[in-house]
């Protein structure tokens, strides 16, 4: 695979799982001449800079570092963020990757953890934009609950029955998932609050385009929602 491939997020306020989340990272099975980064930080009040910071003076690879800080009270704690703001944290992700000459960008939320063999095989699927599975149910007490939806009846509803050994095609995605250069340089499509979720903005926008969305159910990956779930 001679593809090359930016991987990030926004970041805030993650210093208690970052260590791991880019331990994970950093064990990816890819050409490190082939892998750079970009993390948006964003009115952090804990160590995340500082330990980005580390990590891109360790890298092989380049590491991009945005900041923007809203100076705004919002919380940060799941439930109580923004959709509006991360929407526009992850569009300045998109245009951080579209300064690069990455081919694909790989959106992996700070609180996943990624299988090393994740990118290969996402790369292999040739998908406009193709994700991971991950289980977002935790919290929610099912765990059937999955970063997949559908939309049915106007409605957007998780996926709760799919296959687990193969690709196959779901309306809306997030968390970790790989996403070609062209979905957003020449079809222009950018994150959105205006339905929801910015995941589903974006790939609602995605659809309206008659870009296909996909989920690889043989790539799953861990999601530490929680301080507790640190392993």
């Amino acid at each position: 695979m001679n593809k090359k491939v930016m991987i990030g997020c926004p970041v805030r306020n993650r210093a208690w799982v970052l260590p791991r989340y880019l331990e994970c990272l950093g064990k990816v099975e890819y050409l490190p001449e082939k892998t750079e980064y970009c993390f948006v930080i964003n009115d952090c009040v804990d160590e995340t800079p500082e330990i980005l910071e580390s990590f891109a003076s360790e890298q092989r690879s380049p590491v991009k570092l945005i900041r923007m800080d809203y100076g705004h009270d919002q919380g940060h704690d799941r439930g109580k963020y923004s959709f509006a703001r991360l929407a526009s944290l992850r569009n300045l992700l998109l245009e951080g990757f579209l300064d690069s000459d990455a081919d694909y960008l790989f959106s992996v939320d700070s609180d996943i953890l990624v299988p090393p063999s994740a990118l290969n095989c996402l790369l292999e699927d040739d998908c406009d934009i193709v994700s991971a599975l991950v289980c977002n149910g935790h919290e929610l007490g099912n765990e059937k609950i999955f970063n997949i939806l559908e939309r049915k009846n106007g409605r957007w509803m998780h996926l709760l029955e799919f296959p687990r050994d193969k690709i196959f095609q779901v309306d809306c995605t997030g968390a970790a998932y790989l996403i070609k250069r062209r979905v957003i340089e020449a079809c222009g499509v950018r994150y959105s609050a205006a339905l929801g979720a910015e995941d589903i903005g974006f790939c609602h926008s995605a659809g309206k385009k008659g870009i296909k969305i996909f989920c690889d159910s043989r790539v799953e990956c861990t999601h530490l929602m929680r301080e507790n779930d640190i392993i």
